[in-house]
């Protein structure tokens, strides 16, 4: 797009222009996207996209604006923002989705932000500890608090990306993904719960086209989705575990 596009008046351009910026690794207008984020009046397709760009090539001042909503913005921008921020999965951002957490009185709403911090802290395999859990306000803050003290002291930074328990690792998880097309027999697939999620990720970091994997009705297109990723795994992209990255640039 011409340059100096995130100026039109129109925020839906404005927002192709930055999203055109960031994928050449140029980050500087993400901060532009507040604008919509905020205005009452905005389409709420246009906040959830403005909240989904700056969670994934966001720098770190537009993750901080993430935390403020979380903290002081209304409900319904709490609950968006601790989705971009589960999106992002930076381990510092993680206090400010249990506070959002704890300020939300809808166990519906609680409910949503509950589902972002179990995508982020629950291992891919076995039972989820921090969803529907059943624990009191109190021991859940504590349970959220200790897992997040651990991982920090483990990762050594609070920094680093995380999903499912662990720093990304875009690497394993493409090699996750295309073990979860393998027909299991009788043309049954195994199991991709996780697939949407880490769909997402991955077409994010990589920058490659997943649209094939979807037809035009949003049916999941399971052979389709193997091809796709059997030529990255030809041909792999280097990405360093626990970093972000947005189409295959390193978010720094």
């Amino acid at each position: 797009m011409a340059s100096g596009g995130w100026l039109n008046d129109d925020p839906w351009i404005a927002l192709a222009s930055i999203l055109e910026s960031a994928k050449r690794a140029d980050y500087s207008h993400v901060s532009k996207l507040r604008q919509w984020i905020l205005d009452k009046d905005s389409d709420p397709t246009l906040v959830s996209a403005c909240l989904g760009l700056t969670a994934d090539a966001g720098l770190n001042t537009d993750l901080e604006f993430l935390a403020e909503l979380m903290i002081e913005g209304p409900n319904y921008l709490r609950i968006e923002a601790s989705l971009a921020a589960q999106w992002s999965g930076v381990l510092w951002l993680m206090p400010f989705m249990l506070e959002a957490w704890r300020a939300l009185g809808r166990r519906a709403d609680r409910a949503a932000i509950e589902a972002n911090i179990a995508n982020l802290l629950d291992p891919i395999e076995g039972e989820p500890e921090f969803y529907g859990s059943g624990l009191s306000q109190i021991e859940y803050t504590e349970a959220v608090d200790s897992r997040l003290a651990e991982l920090k002291n483990i990762l050594g930074s609070d920094e680093v990306s995380i999903s499912g328990g662990a720093p990304v690792d875009m690497n394993q998880q493409i090699r996750l993904m295309r073990k979860a097309l393998v027909l299991k027999g009788n043309d049954e697939w195994i199991d991709w719960g996780n697939f949407l999620i880490w769909r997402r990720k991955f077409e994010v970091y990589s920058g490659v086209d997943c649209s094939s994997f979807y037809e035009k009705k949003g049916v999941f297109q399971p052979r389709a989705a193997a091809a796709v990723l059997d030529r990255h795994l030809v041909s792999p992209m280097h990405f360093e575990a626990g970093k972000r990255y947005f189409f295959g640039s390193l978010v720094a």
